[in-house]
């Protein structure tokens, strides 16, 4: 055997699969730059390749299909390869793209987001099954009422998003698509029509976006996308092109935005909104994932503006697209290219558009140099969450259906005695016995009929999940959660009965009551009454935070690693989560509950004997 450069490495300690999957990313980072081609529609363009530098690391023992790379300079992320059974591989592979929801969803609750993937929850309440079988191979029940109340919220905030939107465009437009690439080529007629957009009216919503994010295609939609106005040292004004949504109240603010002169320069201000039934902001942890939401479209919508920063060649393939392939002419009248009323045939495809595309973000952006990127600074917008319902039958308005989605809240609505006495039956079975079990729950008890802010409940939750333990007592912690928790639920039935309020019971579709949905009062109803805002939060894009996160998720999607569950501190999530019966994660942490209480009463029993 002949000798070569690498005869003094020693490359036995990798397994042949890591050694393929290293020859894999080494190949794409290190692939020629495909010339530049000519399209019809466009001028000629040329997508450079990020710098090449390259490092592979090995990956720690448990993690065979983890291989570390570094494109640039300053960022490093996680290559990683798919298992067979992985959440990517059964639910996401055939897209050939992870949507942005996918990505950040799951920082809510890992387990709740695959047992909505393994449920089919992007399916209409009456196509899912009642139960499934999660990848362990155990049967997962959903609880029907809770799935009915999740259904809910969600039409509610499609609502108001499309309601915003409406105030933008009133009149739609309906394209008929026929191939995959007509599909991604309307996101990026959108893109060029929502950029203009703001180039004209200083704002647009609904925007298109879409990138290469660790290796992976990515596309999102952002709910809001405004001008403002810098000056000169490139710094916001004061009095800015923006007016931001009033936090005190004042239902009637509007963001409002104004184009600036062509001696202006500005920046684009990401906006997101949410809705909530609260009529107060949620704890800062509960903002994680929407915050993470618009970092992510930060770096995809930076990178599109950038020339050379997407490697649309990349993309296609990832997304296994036909740049060259032939746009219909129905779908090119259709998306305003050619005239509606000629038969003359336009040649358009992917990369007639990307080459629009270019054009016009390299005219706003080198030429012209109005616009200087992306604000640094991302903004949610809460918004409140009304009930506009109306009754099945006569068509009159019914009154708001109530809901208690917070356990503080539906505990509330319970006597005292009662909380204890059920606090107290279910702990000596925990960790703790006797006087000791009647002392924590009389504690707890008490301490839940304080007076308590509802925007505190996240944080008074929390000290009551810990009261009567110490810090390192995390097994008690969680059984206090779980007698916390089933109380709740009692309260919660019993409270919706005594207020003639539909309750679902068991997990047969069939025993679900009907419930009006949300149907709001025209399509021109003024948004800001419907649904009037209720705080801001401002924050700033976090490359490192949103690089750790996007690392770790993957790894999950991947099957890498197992999904996590929520810390002891948010259990309060698991009150208005649709599984949490049959849940896994609470079953593991339940049997280590067990076991601490065994160890215990092991102890206790050895000192007698002493």
């Amino acid at each position: 055997m002949s000798s070569d450069e690498y005869d003094e490495y020693d490359l036995s300690e990798f397994t042949s699969q890591e050694l393929a999957t290293m020859d894999a990313n080494v190949t794409l980072m290190l692939r020629p730059i495909p010339e530049p081609t000519t399209s019809s529609a466009g001028p000629k363009i040329h997508i450079a390749l990020e710098a090449s530098c390259v490092r592979v690391e090995r990956p720690p023992a448990q993690q065979n299909n983890v291989v570390t790379t570094s494109t640039t300079a300053s960022s490093t992320f996680l290559c990683v390869t798919p298992t067979a059974d992985s959440p990517y591989s059964r639910f996401c592979s055939w897209k050939g793209a992870f949507s942005v929801t996918d990505l950040v969803g799951p920082a809510w609750c890992e387990l709740q987001y695959e047992y909505g993937l393994l449920g089919q929850k992007d399916k209409p309440l009456h196509l899912r099954p009642p139960a499934f079988i999660s990848r362990s191979g155990k049967q997962i029940l959903v609880q029907r009422d809770r799935a009915t109340s999740s259904n809910r919220r969600l039409k509610r905030g499609k609502s108001t998003h499309q309601a915003l939107e409406n105030e933008l465009r009133p009149v739609k437009v309906t394209v008929t698509v026929t191939t995959p690439e007509e599909r991604f080529g309307l996101r990026i007629a959108q893109l060029i029509a929502g950029f203009n957009e703001i180039i004209t009216n200083g704002k647009t919503r609904e925007l298109p976006v879409f990138g290469i994010i660790h290796g992976h295609a990515v596309v999102g939609v952002i709910d809001e996308v405004v001008q403002v106005c810098t000056n000169s040292e490139g710094t916001d004004r004061p009095d800015g092109g923006v007016k931001s949504p009033s936090a005190d109240g004042d239902s009637g603010a509007r963001l409002q935005s104004s184009s600036p002169s062509s001696q202006d320069t500005y920046t684009l201000r990401l906006i997101d909104y949410k809705t909530r039934r609260a009529e107060y902001l949620p704890p800062e942890e509960d903002s994680r994932s929407p915050k993470l939401q618009l970092m992510l479209y930060h770096r995809m919508l930076s990178s599109l503006l950038t020339p050379g920063m997407v490697d649309f060649d990349f993309l296609w393939n990832l997304m296994n697209l036909d740049p060259n392939r032939r746009f219909s002419h129905t779908f090119v009248r259709d998306i305003g290219w050619a005239d509606a009323t000629s038969n003359e045939e336009v040649h358009m495809d992917l990369n007639s558009l990307v080459s629009e595309w270019v054009v016009i973000a390299h005219r706003e952006t080198m030429e012209q140099g109005s616009m200087k990127g992306v604000n640094a600074e991302l903004q949610l917008v809460y918004r409140r969450a009304l009930d506009q319902t109306e009754s099945l039958d006569n068509g009159n308005r019914c009154k708001e259906y109530v809901e208690l989605n917070d356990p503080l809240q539906a505990l509330a609505t319970e006597e005292q005695l009662v909380i204890a006495r059920a606090i107290a039956e279910t702990l000596p079975e925990s960790c703790v016995q006797g006087e000791g079990a009647i002392g924590i729950a009389n504690a707890i008890a008490e301490k839940i009929k304080l007076p308590c802010p509802p925007e505190h409940y996240p944080s008074a939750w929390s000290q009551l999940v810990g009261a009567g333990s110490d810090q390192e007592n995390v097994a008690l912690q969680w059984a206090i959660q779980d007698s916390l928790l089933s109380c709740a639920e009692k309260a919660r039935t019993a409270w919706y009965i005594s207020q003639n309020e539909p309750v679902v019971k068991g997990n047969d579709p069939s025993n679900v009551s009907v419930i009006a949905e949300t149907k709001h009062q025209g399509q021109n109803s003024d948004v800001s009454k419907m649904s009037p805002i209720i705080g801001t939060r401002e924050f700033l894009m976090d490359d490192p935070l949103l690089d750790f996160h996007l690392d770790d998720i993957l790894q999950w999607w991947m099957g890498s690693r197992k999904p996590r569950g929520v810390a002891v501190a948010h259990t309060y999530r698991c009150f208005t989560c649709e599984y949490q019966r049959s849940c896994e994660w609470r079953e593991e942490k339940a049997k280590e509950v067990a076991t601490a209480a065994l160890r215990r009463r092991g102890l206790g029993e050895g000192l007698l004997e002493i």
